[in-house]
């Protein structure tokens, strides 16, 4: 009976249809209006949870943009307050040099605080090589020392008389109508020391060579963006640009040339090497001529020399890594194995004094301390002397135009920079390299 009497309250409770009933229970069935209703809400609900949840993420978003702006900026004025500082440590420092060199008697030489300058860092360059190209190359400077021209070379140098050779020398003066040799150029935001140097030994030689003729300037953005494995603007050699004239030839370059210099010079005097990454990027190997020069076409404006070579004994990396070093012929070599005793500084330094007297200027690779930033005139010299090796910025290559004495008999020689007209004795510079002869200092050049 108990459990009769739930059915029926379940039965009653649940408004319980009885299939024979005619009568339709109410509340069982919506009404269409009742479901459109219905439908409505829901749609309205969901739309209300999506109003608030894009609500909620357009704030999540907001905090977030907020946040970041923030850290942004405070990194920015963090970053910006560290190199203030950076640079006002620098300045200080480097003033400091400058100081030291003006008020010591010892110093044979001037320098003015140059705002450009850099102390001694760690840019992390990456250097690449071919080992292939670079093995070929070193054949190919091989080939140049034992042919008969190189052969007559060495005869020359060694016939002309030491002491025939002036205390003072200006190939200027001595080679009036080649203007090239004055010219005193900008290698700006790319470290094209080793192509400037190359193509300015070039330009000179080749108007040399001419008897005053030939008067362009060969072009140093040919060696820079076609020849790989002379290297980049993280630098370079010069031997294998000079290697790259006999081989490939240099067309005209200058202001109006084939092919103009095109990196930035507004970045300093000199640009920091901080600018050099940039270089790197936009650096192309274009083998056409740019509009204004109508003369000839690329392949038509190539100048060629004969042969290209080492003054001092120098190695060569081979390998990708730069631990593979091999030996290349040089013409100091040569003479150091005719003796019994290798040639003493003074009698090496005759040699290429013979050198750039007879065929014109060389170049000269040396390691540049943070205060020759500052030269401004007289004879540099490393100052101080302790800490030399600290403050080595970079290897810097230049040309070389000359020589002379000082008062008290030392030996200079007189170099054109390529840091432009405005740096130093007007782009030019005399050292001393007393203090630098341990390095291996490099001297090469190439013969029309």
């Amino acid at each position: 009976m108990p459990l009769l009497l739930l059915f029926f309250h379940i039965k009653n409770t649940m408004n319980y249809v009885d299939i024979n009933s005619n009568e339709m229970p109410k509340k069982m069935y919506p009404t269409d209006k009742e479901q459109t209703r219905t439908t409505f809400e829901t749609r309205s609900r969901r739309k209300r949870l999506a109003q608030v949840a894009a609500t909620i993420a357009s704030v999540i978003l907001l905090l977030l943009a907020v946040l970041g702006l923030v850290y942004g900026s405070f990194y920015l004025y963090r970053r910006y307050v560290t190199d203030a500082n950076d640079k006002r440590d620098n300045d200080e420092y480097l003033r400091k040099l400058v100081r030291q060199v003006n008020d010591s008697p010892e110093t044979t030489w001037k320098a003015k605080f140059n705002k450009f300058g850099v102390k001694n860092r760690s840019y992390g360059f990456k250097y690449t090589r071919n080992q292939t190209a670079v093995e070929e190359y070193v054949e190919q400077i091989r080939k140049f020392f034992e042919s008969d021209a190189m052969k007559r070379h060495l005869d020359e140098l060694e016939n002309f008389n030491s002491s025939d050779v002036p205390k003072n020398f200006d190939a200027r003066q001595k080679w009036p109508n080649c203007p090239s040799i004055s010219n005193v150029p900008n290698q700006g935001g790319c470290g094209s020391c080793f192509a400037v140097a190359a193509a300015g030994v070039a330009s000179d030689r080749a108007c040399i060579h001419s008897n005053g003729t030939f008067k362009s300037l060969l072009s140093e953005e040919d060696i820079i963006g076609c020849c790989s494995v002379c290297g980049n603007c993280y630098g370079g050699d010069p031997l294998k640009a000079l290697t790259y004239w006999v081989n490939q030839g240099l067309v005209t370059g200058g202001r109006d040339g084939c092919r103009p210099y095109s990196f930035d010079l507004s970045c300093g005097v000199p640009c920091s090497p901080a600018t050099f990454f940039e270089a790197e990027e936009k650096r192309t190997c274009m083998k056409r001529c740019q509009n204004i020069y109508y003369q000839q076409k690329y392949e038509e404006d190539k100048h060629f020399a004969t042969f290209a070579y080492s003054m001092y004994p120098r190695s060569m990396t081979v390998s990708p890594d730069g631990k593979e070093r091999v030996k290349v012929p040089t013409i100091i070599g040569h003479f150091n194995d005719k003796k019994t005793e290798k040639l003493n500084v003074t009698e090496y330094r005759d040699i290429i004094k013979k050198e750039i007297l007879l065929y014109g200027p060389t170049t000269m690779a040396f390691p540049v301390p943070e205060e020759f930033l500052h030269y401004s005139s007289g004879v540099f010299r490393p100052y101080p002397t302790d800490g030399f090796d600290d403050r080595i910025v970079y290897w810097h290559v230049v040309r070389l135009i000359g020589w002379g004495e000082s008062d008290d008999g030392t030996h200079y020689w007189l170099a054109v920079n390529s840091f432009g007209n405005h740096w130093g004795d007007n782009g030019l510079f005399k050292i001393n390299t007393d203090d630098m002869e341990k390095y291996g200092l490099e001297y090469e050049t190439a013969v029309v």
